[in-house]
């Protein structure tokens, strides 16, 4: 048995609000596909967070429905559980639905069996559902020694990966030991180690998607794992995907800004990319002269680079210059659904209110009015 492991693929995304994002997150999941007919995979699981959110746009459903069709002609299997992201609120329907996607574990663990293999998925729970989240999860020891391997297929924060108050739901402790391989979704980082009878993993975002996946991108690379059963231990191989648009976080100084921006925008020229960067340039000091700075800063990319470069930002760091971040990057960082939650000082209204910002932030007016009809219906 040979599966594929991919999780946050977040069909629909558009960072910066750019069309050519949008298509990155496309073209890193086409080549995903190409990958996993290439290697015969049997399975894919997916780890949630297929699309970026419950309402994709058609665009992202048309991908989906190409790619699935494609694993399909070549009888590949597809499983997979929803993410904080794509999971709708109250009655609504999941997207995936419309593509045929078998979604495991809504509000309980589900078990499909494929060649002998135990395929134990749950979807997304946080907040007041940890607990039954934890509770399903106990079960599944006492079923998975009826199967010749098991896998557990989950989209949850684990302490040990991300050790912040209110970032994770479970613990290593919280989780079943008679696993062969624990295909996690929901931190964007690659990583996967030993543990209960085979590997836990999170196969990570299949593309950059906030300033602080750079580095692990830089060191890990994104793509998927394929897992090979067959053995007492499963095989984990890393497979990277070549689409990616490079990102690029660049630190300098004041009085070496111009001339190290200079050097790198050089190279780049030298050796270009496939596909043209996005560039973020830190620069520090104190009592930094910033329309000076920026101004030369902006006329050397023109200068150089006025079709290599797809966007970038200057930030200045210093005593008077805090760093500035973003509201996308800010979503990364903090969970804005339990944010306007405190504010408003109710669940319901809270999650109204992330539903509506999730959907008017791309102008999605229609959307942003069905959530609204959907609630006052839910009220009567």
């Amino acid at each position: 048995m040979r599966i594929a492991h991919i999780s946050d693929t977040h069909l629909g995304y558009r960072q910066y609000n750019l069309d050519e994002r949008e298509n990155d997150i496309y073209d890193a999941f086409n080549e995903a596909i190409d990958i996993i007919i290439e290697e015969r995979v049997d399975v894919v699981i997916h780890a949630g967070d297929f699309f970026d959110t419950p309402r994709p746009p058609i665009k992202a459903l048309y991908v989906a429905k190409e790619a699935i069709k494609r694993l399909h002609e070549n009888g590949v299997k597809i499983l997979t559980v929803l993410g904080e992201h794509d999971t709708p609120k109250r009655r609504a329907m999941p997207p995936h639905k419309l593509l045929d996607i078998p979604i495991l574990g809504i509000g309980e663990v589900n078990v499909v069996e494929v060649n002998g293999v135990g395929f134990f998925g749950i979807s997304n729970m946080k907040g007041k559902r940890v607990d039954l989240l934890k509770q399903e999860l106990s079960k599944v020891d006492a079923l998975a020694n009826r199967y010749s391997k098991a896998v557990l297929i989950a989209h949850q924060g684990i302490k040990k990966y991300l050790p912040f108050e209110g970032a994770y739901e479970l613990e290593l402790g919280d989780l079943p030991k008679e696993i062969d391989y624990y295909a996690f979704g929901h931190i964007h980082r690659r990583t996967f180690e030993k543990f209960g009878r085979g590997y836990l993993a999170y196969s990570g975002s299949i593309e950059i998607l906030s300033r602080s996946e750079i580095t692990d991108w830089k060191r890990d690379g994104k793509g998927i794992y394929i897992v090979d059963l067959e053995g007492d231990l499963p095989e984990v191989h890393k497979i990277s995907l070549q689409q990616i648009r490079p990102q690029f976080e660049l630190s300098y100084s004041e009085g070496d800004v111009i001339e190290e921006l200079k050097a790198f925008l050089y190279n780049l020229l030298k050796n270009p990319l496939d596909k043209s960067p996005i560039l973020r340039i830190n620069i520090s000091g104190e009592g930094i002269r910033k329309p000076e700075i920026l101004e030369k800063v902006q006329y050397l990319l023109r200068k150089m680079v006025p079709e290599k470069v797809l966007r970038y930002d200057v930030h200045f760091v210093g005593s008077d210059a805090p760093i500035t971040i973003t509201a996308e990057e800010l979503g990364k960082i903090v969970d804005l659904e339990e944010l306007f939650i405190e504010y408003l000082g109710d669940e319901t209204l809270g999650h109204l209110a992330f539903e509506l910002y999730k959907s008017l932030q791309y102008g999605d007016v229609e959307g942003g009015i069905e959530i609204c009809k959907e609630y006052l219906e839910g009220r009567k």
